[in-house]
């Protein structure tokens, strides 16, 4: 097989894995996708993967989180030596309350990750999502959902739905990730192709 064919594979397996070891909570699996110092970015932490991996364990241990689950969707993967770039379209599917209201809220969004070759495996070094769209329903069709229209208004565009929702539980949101077709997604982009190619 291709090198760089089997590189490739080994890429998507990894994206494959986060998602459902981070669903299934597998902790000791996610951390095996991350490389030493990797950083993550979400609407509710900017830092390390290892700081992720503590909060995302903390949460678990709150019967009464919500709960999520990341749909994989397909990758495009550029390989240089041992430096890689991979896009993979995501759908993340949260239950959560609004007060006590059951609602699904359903995010689009890209994971844009940088991966590195460490002790010869592939792992991911900096993820940035990048946000399209999302949108909140009541998981009961005839209940009446009704926002705080302030509160909305003050939350980034295509991330506005699960950030309320987070928002309403205390978490900092972030407000400042990168949203779909942006300038700062071409900067995104050129930016890691600079790195790529370096």
């Amino acid at each position: 097989m291709d090198s760089q064919v089997s590189d490739i594979q080994a890429i998507e397996q990894v994206v494959r894995r986060w998602g459902l070891y981070r669903d299934t909570r597998q902790w000791d699996g996610l951390r095996s996708c991350y490389a030493p110092n990797a950083t993550v970015k979400t609407t509710w932490l900017v830092g390390s993967a290892e700081e992720f991996i503590a909060a995302s364990m903390k949460a678990s241990e709150n019967p009464n989180a919500a709960t999520s689950l990341h749909s994989i969707g397909a990758s495009c993967i550029e390989v240089s030596g041992d430096k890689a770039l991979a896009e993979t379209r995501i759908v993340l599917m949260v239950r959560a309350f609004v007060t006590d209201i059951e609602v699904d809220v359903t995010v689009w969004c890209r994971f844009f990750d940088r991966f590195v070759k460490y002790q010869g495996a592939w792992c991911i070094a900096r993820r940035d999502p990048i946000h399209e769209k999302d949108r909140m329903d009541p998981v009961d069709p005839t209940v009446i959902l009704q926002l705080d229209d302030n509160r909305l208004a003050k939350l980034p565009k295509a991330y506005r739905h699960i950030t309320y929702v987070q928002s309403l539980n205390g978490a900092v949101i972030t407000l400042d990730l990168v949203q779909h077709n942006s300038p700062e997604q071409k900067l995104l982009y050129q930016q890691a192709q600079e790195w790529l190619n370096h």
